[in-house]
C-alpha cells in the first residue's frame, strides 16, 4: 500500500480569505469585550472621575478641575435595583472599605434634595455634589464666628483664609451680600457665622427630641420613616449614618449648612490627591496683611 499517497490525500485544506476575517474580528470583539469590562469594573469598584462644575471648593479645586473619586477607601456601593425613575428609593449595598470617612476628607456623593423638594431626602442619580466633611456619623459640629470646629478633631477644617472672611465682614453686610440664614430656618436662628453645635447622626444612637430637635432631625426621621415626625415624637433611633459637608468656598457653597445631613448611602467615595487634602495647622498672622479682603458673589453650586 502507497501510504505517502494516503497521507497526502488527509492534508487539511488552506482556511479562506473569509474564515481569516472571521478569526480577527471575533478576536477583536474578544478584547474590545475584555477592556469594556475592565474599564466598568474600574468604575464600579475602584475609582471614577468627575468634573467640578462651580466654585463652591475654590481655591482647592476650580470648575473645570477633574477629580478621582476613590471608591476602595469607603467601600464600592453596588446597586441591588436599577430603578432609577423619578422618586424611586436607593438600594443598595456597601463593599467592605479600607477605613472610614474622616473630618477633612473631600467627598463625592448624590445631593441628598435630589428633586429640589425642601426638607425631601430623595436619591437621584448622576446629580452629584463635591464638598469638604466637616462632620461624621457621632460627632458634633459648630461654626464660631466664621471657623469651623468639630468636636474630635483638632485643628481647622477647610480654608481658613475663606473662613476668615466671614469671620471679619460685619452681618450686616453679610445679610446684603450671601445667603447668611441656614437649616432650619426656624428656632434656633443659626447663621452661616454662627451655627450649632450639631449633632451629627450615627447609626444606632437614639436622641430625645423637643420641637427645636424635630425642626433639625426633621427630613432625616422622615427619610427613615415615611414621615415627618409629630409633635408627640420624643425620641428617635437613628437607621443610618449621615455626615455634614462643607465647600471650600465658605461665603459661596451651597451646602449643608442650608440643606442637611448627607445618607451614608448617598456617598460614592473619597477624592484622592495631595490637592485637596485638609490641613488643620492652618494660621494667620497678627499683621492685617494675611487677612483676606477678596469679595465673593452670591451662593451658587
Amino acid at each position: 500500500m502507497n501510504t505517502d499517497k494516503l497521507n497526502s490525500d488527509k492534508t487539511p485544506s488552506q482556511p479562506s480569505l473569509a474564515d481569516k476575517i472571521a478569526d480577527v474580528l471575533w478576536r477583536i470583539f474578544i478584547c474590545m469585550l475584555f477592556i469594556g469590562v475592565l474599564h466598568f469594573s474600574r468604575r464600579i469598584f475602584i475609582a471614577e472621575y468627575f468634573r467640578i462644575p462651580s466654585n463652591s471648593m475654590q481655591p482647592t479645586l476650580v470648575p473645570g478641575d477633574k477629580v478621582w473619586v476613590n471608591k476602595l477607601l469607603y467601600g464600592a456601593r453596588i446597586y441591588t435595583s436599577f430603578k432609577f425613575d423619578d422618586h424611586a428609593p436607593l438600594k443598595c449595598i456597601r463593599m467592605p472599605g479600607v477605613r472610614k470617612i474622616h473630618p477633612g476628607d473631600v467627598i463625592c456623593f448624590n445631593y441628598p434634595l435630589g428633586y429640589d423638594r425642601w426638607t425631601n431626602i430623595e436619591f437621584k442619580i448622576n446629580y452629584v455634589f463635591c464638598k469638604r466633611v466637616v462632620g461624621t456619623p457621632g460627632d458634633t459640629i459648630e461654626v464660631k464666628d466664621g471657623i469651623t470646629w468639630n468636636n474630635n478633631y483638632e485643628g481647622t477644617i477647610g480654608v481658613l483664609e475663606n473662613q476668615m472672611n466671614i469671620h471679619d465682614t460685619p452681618d450686616s453686610t453679610l445679610w446684603r451680600t450671601t445667603y447668611m440664614a441656614t437649616m432650619p430656618f426656624t428656632r434656633p436662628m443659626w447663621t452661616i457665622k454662627n451655627f450649632g453645635p450639631l449633632y451629627i447622626p450615627e447609626k444606632g444612637v437614639t436622641i430625645e427630641l423637643d420641637s427645636i430637635g424635630r425642626a433639625i432631625y426633621g427630613p432625616v426621621i422622615e427619610y427613615e420613616t415615611g414621615s415627618w415626625p409629630s409633635d408627640d415624637m420624643t425620641s428617635h433611633t437613628f437607621i443610618h449614618d449621615y455626615y455634614f459637608a462643607f465647600g471650600d468656598n465658605s461665603m459661596d457653597s451651597n451646602d449643608s449648612r442650608y440643606w442637611g445631613f448627607i445618607p451614608d448611602d448617598f456617598i460614592i467615595g473619597i477624592v484622592g490627591g495631595r490637592k485637596v487634602r485638609n490641613n488643620p495647622n492652618q494660621t494667620f498672622g497678627e499683621s492685617d496683611e494675611n487677612r483676606p479682603t477678596e469679595k465673593h458673589s452670591n451662593i451658587t453650586d
